[in-house]
This record gives C-alpha cells, structure tokens and sequence, in this order.
C-alpha cells in the first residue's frame, strides 16, 4: 500500500503549483519584490539552485535541502512575476492625464443603464499634432449611442484619464482593485464630439469571435424567443449574461444553480463530448484519432474565444487539452495532475486570475470532485438504472459543493440550503438545452424546424426558471448574513484537504488535525462576536446625497436615514450589507427621521429629539447629535457631543454649533453638499476641532 509521500511524489505539477501559487498570491498584495530587488534575489536563488542540484547528485541523503530551494525559487518567481506585473499597471498613466489619445477597443460591454462601454488598449498618445507610443489599458464610457463599439475598431478622443477608484464604504466591493486585476490601469468618460473614428481595418481573431457571438445572439432574437428566456439561454451556451434581469440571477444565486449560467467546465464538457459523439467514426484508424483530436481543441478554443476566454472555461479548455495530448501519446495521467499543469500555465500567463472568484472556484470544484467523488459515489450502488444517475449526480453535487462552498460563503455570505435538489433539475436540464441550443445555431438557416426546436428550447428554459424559482421560494432555502475571514478560511480549507486524505490513508492524525482547524475557526467567530457585543459603532457611509448612519449598542441595530433614502430601502440596504454582516449589525432596522425607536434597545441607546432638525441619541458613555437645518431655541441647554454629525443641504452655522453642543470632532455626511462642505472645513480647521466630511474622504466608522 502506498504511503502518502509516495503519492504526493506522483503529483509533479501539484508539488509544483503550491508554492507558484502562493507566491503569485502574496504578489497582488506586496509589490516589494518588484524592480531590482526581486531580479537580485531570483538570481541568488537561481544560483542556490543550480549548485544544490549537483550537490545532491553527489549526498542524495542530503535531496530535501534541493526541495526547500526549490520551492523557495518557485515562491519567489512567482511572487515576483506578479508584484513585477501589478506595479507595472498601478504606475502607467502619464502625469498629466489629460490630452489626445488614440485607442483600440479590446472589449465592448454595457453599463447597468445600458450606456455603452469598452475596455480599450491605449496606443498613442498625441502631444503637439506627434504621437508618442504609450501601451495601457483604459475602461471608456461612451456618452452616447456608438454602434461602433466594437472589437478591433481604433478611435482618437480628447479626454481626462482618471485612476482607478477607491471604494469609500467600509466592505464595499472594490471595483478599482477588480479593474487593476484585469490589467486595467484607469477610465475616462467622453463625448460623441471628442471621438474620431478611423475607418475598420482588418480583422483580429478578437473581433471575428465577437462577431460570430453577436451574430448567434441574433439568431435567438430572430425566433422571437422571450427576453427572460432568451437571457438564460445566451448565458447558457454563450457566457454572455448582459440579458439576464437581476430576478433571475437572484434566483439561480439563492438556488445554488448559479453555475449553470456561468460557462465553465460543465458546459466545456458537454460541447466536447458532443464533438466526440459527431467525430466517432475518425476513432477507427490512426490518423483519424490525431484529426479528431487536432479538430476537437480547435473546437474547444473556438468555444472559449466566443464565451470571452472567461476564466473558468480557459482552465477547463487547457484541461481538455492536456488530456487530448495525453491520449495521444498513450499516458496515463492523474486529473489533479493535469488541473495542476492547467493552473499552473494559466496563472504563468496571467497571474492576475488567480484572484478571480470564478477561476477559484471553478478549479477547486475540479480538485474537489476529484477528491470526493470517487468514495461519496461508493456509499450507495444502486442496481436501478434511474437511481444509480440520480446517485451519481448526487455525489458529483456534493463533492463540488465541499470545494466551493467556503469560497462562496467568504464572496457571497450566503449558503444555497437546497443545492441538491436545484442541481438534480438544473443540470440534465442544462444539457438538454445546450445540445439543443447549439443545434438551433446550426439549423437556424432552415426556418420551419428552426421554429419548432426554438419554441421546445423556449419551454425547456422556462421550465427551468420556473423550478429554480420554486425552490428559491422553500422556506429556508438560503442562508444569509455568512461571514468568515481569510485566516477562517484558510483554516477551514487546510481542514477540508486534510479530510479528503484522511479517506483515503485512513490516518489519524489527519483526522486530528482536520479537527483542529475546525475548532481554530470556530474560536474565531466567538472572539469576534463577544468584541462586537462589547463595542459600540457609528458609521456614517458616503453613499452620494443620502443620509445614512448605522448604530450599534447593545441589543440596538439601526440604520438612521433622512426622507431621501427612505424611498429606496433596497438600495440602501444592499450597499450597507457586507458591513453589516461583519459587524454584526444584523438585523438591522430601517428608520426615517421621524421613527420611533425601538422600546428593547432603550437599555442600550435611545434617541432624544431636541428640536426641529436635531436628535441626540445618547450610548453608553458617548452622545451623538443629529443636525439638519437645526432651529435651536433661544434658551437651549449646552449639551456635550462627543461625536456631531452634520446633515442635510442647508449651511448651518458652526460658530453656533459649536457654543450648544462642543463637540470633540465633527462628521458632515454625504447629503452635505460640496460648499458647506469647504466653509465647515475652514471654519474647525481654524478652531482645532477634526472634521470629517464623508463626501471628500469616505465613510466615517467609529467603534469603542
């Protein structure tokens, strides 16, 4: 029987990857190995090497010390290929940002308006009538209908380039840091008058892949298909998910069926084994079996330059093409092996993917149903046919599941409860479509049956939506407020990985170990909730023209809100909503400016209302005041503000502000405009009182 270094030691590209990937990891967050520093110590490492390999040749004894070397090369080189590639992007635009530039549109795309938009790569930039080559990555936003937003096409355009933004809300999505992630150095907003279009030049394989995709677009609308069905089916087969409504994705989402919209190794699988099917008669000779494979990868790449060479269908398309290979040569290879040598290139290509939720988790659904699905599938054989595929993809769901669903808790604090039953409907169901979809495309010439297979893919995909609507609906089909860290989750990753090799060495300690990572998380979640029992917090969030203040003491969980944002409670509370589930600020009840307070916090906080436009709500050795617009009566009594926060548009005088109140620093929220804003600055500024205007430098967060 096989130890387990002796397997491990028939996992190359595994031994491989880890410290690659860790390396890669470490480089997106510390750039301190970019430039000459990293270059010198690659070298000296390099160096370590090279002499360790001939040492060890001669005291074999002596092989782990070439190990250790060898992943700490593997860890630097890879640290430094992507702090190298990051510092590189973070630092490009020019100093002066504004002028003439000449673009190429590498990807166009559509706001959530509808307006259109367009990552770009930047060519030239034009300075006295002289173009000076420059090689950068621009997101554009176009003020206007251009149906010349298209792959390939090149443009000049006078404009202000921006920098990436910086998310100004505590656990806000940071939509700077996922532009940077793509290789995108900044974005600019112009004019149909600041464009010149040059005339189309030849095609790139880029453009020609996003013609082909809109013209099987086309072919969906052309059957009069339905907008929610015609969304799922694009997304389906496509990738392209621009047509989906945010009912339906919320509905796959909640299910645990979101997969089945996102094109990934299921639907890379499906073509290919539909390619297989087609191509089975090239199986009998030799030269049939190198054509079949040689046509089967220009079908798979094809497949993935439609979809938009998204991550997850890269890695299974790299996968199918190690397998391909080996077949050729008539190896035996492990699939953890070979999804190993996939990441591996794929990350040597492009480092940046590694922080992509969707090539996380499509690689650890890979390496999970590896790993489980072989003993989940052994606890029951059925002999019934039909419940021996129920039992099968059962186990497949499962064993994917227990890879991913760490990853979807950390990305999207919620667990899909009926994951099972969602996945029983929605994957033959998946298949189904997708082989009929494609044939629709090949047909679609041929009107008459064209029709008939339009309207039967129709109901199909309505069946579908209906069902993951369905179990959308089930009482406790998902659960919400999730929230773990990464040090929680690399614990319970390490946990699970140790579980999968405990099944299959049967070993002890792995067990033991498994547990202690379990029990480590677990302890983490109670330090962290007896903290957030214990403190109070105050934020004041900077979403542009609304006043929204968050407070928890005690038992009190209230999000304080003018009329303004009272009319858009979804709003505010889905851009509140990862905060509030880390700090424990859940539930949290909504309330406008002339609520009343909950009577089972009082022990904890209360409100008071001093006058028209003006609240204190006294916590637990802190007062905070509430102003907007505040008529202070001429004999009002002084009252101490530890912290002021400033609402509403009108000027208020804080000379008055502060003889009533002498506060110990002052928030002026994002409903303050830009003037007030400026004359309060002045005003504390020469009075040595901290002033924080939300507007200017972010959220305000405050916990004691």
């Amino acid at each position: 029987m096989n130890t387990t270094a002796e397997d491990i030691r028939k996992l190359p590209m595994v031994r491989i990857l880890i410290p690659w990937g860790t390396g890669v990891a470490v480089g997106l967050k510390n750039t301190w190995l970019a430039g000459w520093t990293g270059t010198i110590l690659l070298l000296i490492l390099f160096t370590a090497l090279i002499a360790g390999f001939f040492f060890t040749k001669k005291n074999y004894r002596l092989r782990y010390v070439f190990g250790m070397i060898a992943v700490l090369f593997l860890f630097t080189a890879g640290w430094f290929l992507s702090s190298q590639k990051i510092a590189r992007i973070q630092n490009i635009l020019p100093e002066k940002k504004e002028g003439v530039y000449v673009a190429e549109i590498l990807e166009p795309g559509k706001t959530a308006n509808g307006a259109p938009t367009a990552v770009c790569r930047i060519i030239n930039k034009i300075d006295d009538k002289i173009p000076f080559p420059v090689h950068f990555r621009l997101v554009i936003y176009f003020e206007g209908n251009m149906d010349a937003v298209k792959p390939g096409n090149r443009f000049c355009f006078s404009g202000q380039l921006q920098p990436l933004p910086q998310p100004k809300n505590p656990e806000e999505f940071d939509y700077g840091r996922y532009l940077l992630l793509r290789g995108i150095s900044g974005y600019a907003r112009i004019r149909d008058e600041k464009i010149i279009w040059f005339p189309s030049g030849s095609s790139t394989i880029r453009s020609l892949a996003w013609e082909a995709r809109e013209y099987l677009l086309e072919i969906l609308k052309k059957y009069k298909i339905p907008e929610k069905e015609r969304g799922v089916m694009a997304a389906l087969s496509l990738g392209y998910r621009e047509d989906l409504t945010e009912d339906t994705m919320r509905a796959y989402r909640s299910a645990g069926a979101m997969h089945i919209l996102a094109v990934s190794g299921l639907h890379v699988g499906i073509i290919y084994l539909l390619f297989q099917y087609i191509t089975f008669f090239l199986q009998r000779k030799k030269w049939g079996r190198i054509i079949r494979s040689l046509l089967g990868l220009c079908v798979l790449w094809g497949y993935a330059f439609l979809t938009g060479l998204s991550p997850s269908v890269v890695r299974a398309a790299t996968m199918f093409s190690f397998f391909t290979a080996a077949g050729l040569l008539n190896r035996k290879v492990s699939s953890l092996n070979i999804l190993a040598s996939a990441v591996f290139v794929i990350l040597v290509a492009e480092p940046f993917l590694i922080a992509q939720p969707g090539f996380q988790l499509s690689a650890a659904a890979v390496a999970s149903i590896g790993a489980f699905y072989p003993k989940i599938a052994l606890l029951w054989e059925p002999r019934n046919p039909l419940f021996a595929k129920i039992w099968s993809l059962v186990a497949l769901t499962l064993s994917a599941q227990a890879g991913t669903f760490l990853l979807c808790i950390y990305y999207f604090h919620q667990f899909p409860v009926y994951f099972i039953l969602a996945n029983l409907v929605a994957v033959p169901l998946a298949g189904i479509l997708l082989y009929g979809i494609v044939t629709l495309y090949l047909i679609a010439w041929w009107s008459f049956p064209a029709s008939i297979l339009s309207a039967i893919l129709t109901f199909l995909t309505s069946v579908l939506n209906h069902s993951t609507h369905f179990i959308e609906t089930l009482p406790g089909s998902v659960i919400t407020g999730l929230w773990i860290t990464p040090v929680q989750m690399a614990l319970l990753g390490t946990s699970i990985l140790f579980l999968a090799i405990f099944l299959y060495y049967k070993k002890a300690y792995l067990l033991q170990l498994a547990m202690i990572g379990f029990s480590g998380s677990l302890l983490i979640s109670a330090e962290q909730k007896w903290q957030n029992s214990k403190n109070d917090l105050v934020a004041v969030y900077d979403l542009p023209h609304y006043s929204v203040i968050s407070i928890r003491a005690g038992k009190c969980r209230i999000i304080l809100c003018d009329s303004l944002a009272m009319k858009r409670p979804e709003y505010i509370l889905s851009k509140t909503e990862n905060f509030r589930i880390k700090e424990n600020i859940e539930p949290s009840v909504l309330m406008g400016p002339d609520g009343i307070w909950p009577e089972d916090t009082r022990e904890s906080a209360f409100s008071l209302r001093l006058s028209d436009g003006c609240r204190l709500i006294a916590l637990p050795g802190k007062n905070i005041v509430l102003t907007e617009d505040m008529n202070i009566p001429s004999r009002q009594q002084i009252i101490k503000a530890h912290i002021l926060i400033i609402t509403g548009k009108k000027f208020q005088a804080p000379s008055a502000l502060m003889t009533y109140f002498r506060p110990d620093l002052v928030v002026s929220d994002a409903s303050v405009p830009d003037g007030c804003n400026k004359r309060y600055a002045e005003f504390f500024s020469r009075n040595n009182v901290p002033f924080h205007p939300v507007a200017w430098s972010g959220a305000f967060v405050r916990e004691e």
